[in-house]
């Protein structure tokens, strides 16, 4: 089934962490991290640019995403701090986390920005491992040869 903007929207304002998997090929991580979104799905998130996390992103911007019923893949990118975009989009995370402004304000936090690719929510109302999906790059999307929900046989 399609999901929709609107649907993603709601979800993301009901949760304030995500759980964020990088690799750089040899060592994988999973973090959990307060994000903030904006209108067009990106989501932010602040971090020590010397943490395994950030370090495996400098390798592969590639991440997964957790978040409450919602399963994303995207590329992540470092917004340039002072630059413009940057104080547009710490604007969009400090209006979520504002206790966390000051933490900003110390060298190495940095601003990421993750760029979806695809999102899946869990649905099993419409069935077992039922996965509603928003495809934003099908190039990507075709790639990776996501799991489609079938029925297995019995053993």
């Amino acid at each position: 089934m399609e999901l929709d903007f609107g649907t993603v929207l709601n979800l993301l304002e009901k949760e304030k962490l995500l759980y964020l998997a990088t690799t750089n090929k040899i060592y994988p991580d999973n973090s959990a991290v307060c994000f903030a979104y904006d209108q067009d799905l990106h989501l932010y998130f602040g971090s020590y640019s010397d943490t395994l996390k950030c370090r495996n992103l400098a390798e592969n911007p590639h991440v997964a995403v957790c978040s409450g019923t919602l399963q994303i893949h995207g590329i992540t990118r470092l917004i340039p701090y002072g630059s413009e975009a940057y104080k547009y989009k710490r604007e969009i995370y400090d209006r979520r986390f504002p206790q966390y402004a000051s933490v900003f304000e110390r060298i190495n936090n940095e601003l990421y920005e993750i760029t979806p690719l695809v999102i899946w929510r869990y649905n099993p109302s419409l069935g077992e491992m039922n996965r509603d999906e928003l495809i934003l790059e099908p190039g990507y999307y075709n790639s990776i040869a996501p799991y489609k929900f079938h029925i297995y046989e019995q053993r």
